[in-house]
């Protein structure tokens, strides 16, 4: 069976991409959450709350991380200035492509079963 097809991430890839994550001082939560905003745009912070399967409270707390991070910018949703809307910085557009630089140039391999 080939396991490309299946798992955007060989094992060794995985492996990479939380050595990361720790590099940047991420929980696997805040990469879900980074993904999905790149993914999205400029979700709002309820539905990353929804995509992440988190409360409100627990998201907001961690887009806060984000931003003081420097990997996320809160700004007004639309014509609601009382809905906020997230977005990647360049920072974090840097880190999600270095990540997937680092998956797509290494060497594939075969996994027989």
């Amino acid at each position: 069976m080939d396991h490309d097809s299946e798992t955007p991430f060989a094992p060794d890839d995985l492996i990479g991409a939380l050595r990361g994550l720790e590099r940047r001082d991420l929980s696997f939560t805040q990469f879900v959450a980074l993904h999905y905003i790149a993914g999205r745009g400029r979700p709002t912070i309820g539905e990353v709350a929804n995509a992440i399967d988190r409360s409100r409270a627990a998201t907001s707390r961690l887009i806060d991380e984000l931003v003081d991070a420097g990997l996320l910018v809160r700004e007004p949703s639309g014509e609601d200035r009382r809905t906020k809307a997230v977005r990647l910085t360049a920072a974090a557009k840097d880190f999600l492509a270095a990540l997937h630089r680092a998956h797509h140039n290494q060497p594939r391999r075969r996994h027989a079963h």
